[in-house]
């Protein structure tokens, strides 16, 4: 199955990505192999992928600002269909996200200007059947998510792990280094969440349930770089929902494989094509 409408909350920011050999010493002072500007932040990079899918998405999150990163970003979201009109435009400073990966594909990130955003809000998503909210924008409008599952039928999926869940959600998508296994099983034990994936680049990851524990094994690959791996695994499961969860997260662990393998957006031909070289483990 597919949703007909998503939506994806969160940080909509230019992402200024740097390749590095390594992180320098304090007050060091290094180069950058090279470097490129992307449109990026977590709505963005779920809703790219999702209308790739050819799935309606339109995205809503922090404001963005009248300036030349602003509508550089307006331009990438009109040029792919993405709905973006609950998105605030004002005169506040487009937020950033500097990323360095290092030669082994990992990420050091800095972000920057989401405090002084001005956030859009979870009113009327009962368009939507499938809402995706990022970590970093869960403090801006806590209440109203609090109140997305009791007022909407709607599936909720959290990519990423930050503020104390004490609202209802579906699935959560976490890398292993943003939560403890108690806690994840804890927010399970509570209701909070009936399904978390925890993910861990090219290591096998966990899926979480009351029921048990499954690993999943993605093939043998290297990481070339990890940036969005996660976001493109969050989207696929809040575009295509877990009534059959195992092949669901297979497909969606293989999404992040290509991403962080290949630097390639996941068609769905490449998802299913992978998907077929996942293993699932009882633990």
């Amino acid at each position: 199955m597919s949703f007909k409408n998503v939506l994806c909350f969160g940080s909509l920011n230019p992402d200024l990505v740097y390749f590095i050999d390594k992180l320098p010493s304090p007050g060091g002072d290094i180069q950058s192999k090279k470097y490129f500007i992307r449109p990026g932040g977590t709505a963005i990079n779920c809703a790219e992928n999702i209308a790739m899918w050819n799935i309606n998405t339109a995205v809503r999150g922090n404001s963005i600002g009248n300036d030349e990163l602003g509508t550089y970003l307006i331009k990438h979201l009109n040029n792919l269909k993405i709905v973006h009109k609950d998105v605030t435009k004002d005169n506040t400073i487009t937020p950033t996200c500097s990323i360095y990966i290092d030669g082994s594909g990992e990420r050091t990130i800095i972000s920057s200007g989401y405090e002084e955003s001005n956030w859009s809000n979870l009113n009327t998503i009962q368009d939507y059947d499938s809402l995706l909210i990022d970590r970093y924008s869960i403090k801006y409008v806590k209440e109203e998510l609090k109140k997305v599952k009791k007022n909407n039928d709607i599936f909720l999926t959290q990519a990423g792990y930050e503020e104390e869940i004490d609202y209802k959600i579906d699935f959560l998508v976490v890398s292993k280094n943003e939560i403890e296994v108690k806690e994840a099983n804890e927010i399970l034990e509570k209701g909070m969440a009936k399904w978390i994936l925890l993910t861990s680049s090219n290591l096998p990851a966990r899926l979480l349930s009351t029921d048990g524990v499954l690993e999943i094994v993605p093939p043998d690959f290297q990481t070339i770089n990890a940036t969005g791996a996660g976001d493109a695994t969050a989207a696929y499961i809040s575009a295509f929902g877990i009534d059959d969860v195992v092949d669901s997260v297979k497909k969606a662990c293989a999404a992040g494989a290509i991403v962080a393998g290949t630097n390639d957006k996941p068609s769905l031909k490449m998802i299913d094509e992978i998907s077929k070289l996942v293993e699932i483990n009882p633990r």
